[in-house]
């Protein structure tokens, strides 16, 4: 099992309350369910800070005591589809045990984090969220319905746990990511 707590935009290269507040939550449950690893999943979405989002929570996790060789950065996410599938890229490529995957986030923000990463991992793999922090956001706040209505728009007629085809999507509709091997394979199929 993995605990998981995505990124949230720097606004310095600091640790803010809010995104403490997701770590903090997050040691708490790497801790009470033993699990092997706490990936920590954001990358440099603030051009203006230069810091990742992981590497700041990283950093703030050993200080608080986390062993380091059981913290896993994924600097490459950008957003809560990001964080999903970069940590299905991590735990395919180095072995993490995703068997079960906890996730740690804003209670508003849950719903759809749990969505995107059971669409990135396939039906073989729980995924729940825990440890949610509590905050003054309603969770069924329009802006939280429109942001799942999209996660779950983009994840449209993609099996769960089809990496490929979720890479491809990611390089065709989504602002934040290129893969140039995809556009390679694109033009030589004109």
């Amino acid at each position: 099992m993995i605990v998981v707590v995505p990124g949230h935009r720097l606004e310095s290269a600091r640790i803010h309350d809010q995104l403490r507040a997701r770590v903090d939550a997050g040691i708490r449950a790497f801790e009470d369910l033993d699990a092997s690893q706490l990936v920590f999943s954001g990358g440099r979405a603030n051009p203006s800070v230069d810091r990742t989002e992981c590497g700041v929570m990283g950093d703030y996790a050993v200080r608080e005591g986390v062993d380091p060789d059981r913290i896993v950065l994924d600097p490459f996410a950008y957003d809560t589809i990001g964080n999903a599938y970069f940590t299905r890229v991590l735990a395919d490529d180095v072995g993490l045990d995703a068997g079960s995957i906890r996730i740690t986030t804003d209670d508003f923000h849950a719903d759809r984090t749990v969505y995107a990463f059971e669409h990135c991992f396939g039906p073989g793999v729980p995924v729940e969220a825990t440890h949610t922090v509590a905050t003054d956001v309603d969770v069924d706040a329009p802006v939280c319905r429109r942001k799942l209505a999209q996660t779950r728009r983009f994840f449209d007629g993609i099996a769960p746990g089809d990496a490929a085809a979720i890479r491809r999507r990611l390089h065709e509709e989504h602002d934040c990511y290129e893969f140039p091997e995809l556009e390679t394979a694109r033009t030589a199929a004109r």
